[in-house]
C-alpha cells in the first residue's frame, strides 16, 4: 500500500475527524489527548475522572470545561515535568499547542498539507490571545530524520494506526536505540484493537494496533500505564 500522507490528512478530513466538537467548544479531547498529556506528567486516568466526572462513563465527553480548566488540572497535579517533547502525528495541533501553552519545548511531526491553517484554527479556538512557541516538521515521520536522543517524552495521540508499519517500525528501532524517557500511545480506549480498515477506510487506519504490538513495545522497558489503547512506557 502507498499513502500520500500529505494530501490524505488535509483540512477537509481533519475538520471532520475525532475531537472537532471538543475543539469547537474550546477544549481538547478528554479520553485520549488529555490522557496522554496526563501520563507525561505521571497523572492517572482516575485523576482525570475525579476532576471531570462526566469522562468516566463517556470518554468522548465534550463541553462543560474550557481549556483553562484542563491546563489548571495538569499544572496542579503534575509529578513529572517533561523537558523536551516530540508529538508524532499532530493533526490539528491541539496537543502541541496545549504543551506550548504550558511553556514546554515541543516539536510536532505532521505531514498534512494544511497543517498551518489547522494549527491556526486550533489556536484561535483554544489560545486566541496567547503567544505560543513550537516547532513543526511538515513531513511524514519516516522522512523527518528525528534525533530521538534530544527528547525525553514522545506522544502519539490517535496517530499510530495512521502510519504504515513499514514507515514507523524502523523509527521504533531508532527510538529503542537512542531515546530515554516516556513513550506514550493513546486512542479512544474502546478503539483497541484497531484492524486495518476498521472505523475508517484502510488508507486512513492503515496498520493493525493490538496487544501483540503493545507487548513488543513493552518488552524490556518499564510499563507505567497499560489500559486497552492507552500505553505509557519508560525507556
Amino acid at each position: 500500500m502507498t499513502i500520500d500522507y500529505s494530501n490524505t490528512y488535509n483540512e477537509g478530513l481533519m475538520h471532520k475527524s475525532d475531537g472537532i466538537k471538543n475543539l469547537n467548544m474550546g477544549q481538547i479531547k478528554f479520553g485520549d489527548a488529555l490522557a496522554a498529556i496526563a501520563y507525561a506528567h505521571d497523572i492517572t486516568y482516575e485523576q482525570i475522572i475525579e476532576r471531570f466526572p462526566q469522562v468516566g462513563p463517556n470518554e468522548r465527553f465534550a463541553g462543560g470545561y474550557p481549556v483553562d480548566c484542563q491546563l489548571d488540572f495538569i499544572k496542579k497535579n503534575a509529578v513529572r515535568t517533561p523537558k523536551k517533547i516530540l508529538e508524532i502525528g499532530a493533526g490539528r495541533g491541539e496537543v502541541t499547542l496545549f504543551l506550548a501553552a504550558m511553556g514546554y519545548d515541543v516539536t510536532a511531526v505532521e505531514p498534512g498539507v494544511d497543517y498551518a491553517s489547522l494549527f491556526d484554527h486550533s489556536k484561535h479556538s483554544l489560545f486566541e490571545d496567547m503567544h505560543l512557541d513550537y516547532t513543526v516538521i511538515n513531513k511524514p515521520i519516516h522522512e523527518a530524520q528525528i534525533d530521538y536522543s534530544e527528547y525525553d517524552t514522545i506522544l502519539m495521540v490517535e496517530s499510530l494506526e495512521h502510519i504504515l508499519a513499514e514507515h514507523f517500525d524502523p523509527e521504533w528501532q531508532k527510538i529503542k536505540a537512542n531515546f530515554k524517557g516516556y513513550f506514550i500511545v493513546v486512542n479512544w480506549k474502546k478503539y483497541h484493537p484497531i484492524a486495518v480498515g476498521q472505523y475508517a477506510r484502510k488508507e486512513i487506519h492503515c496498520r493493525l494496533v493490538d496487544d501483540k504490538l503493545y507487548d513488543s513495545y513493552c518488552e524490556g522497558h518499564t510499563t507505567k500505564v497499560r489500559d486497552k489503547s492507552h500505553l505509557c512506557i519508560e525507556l
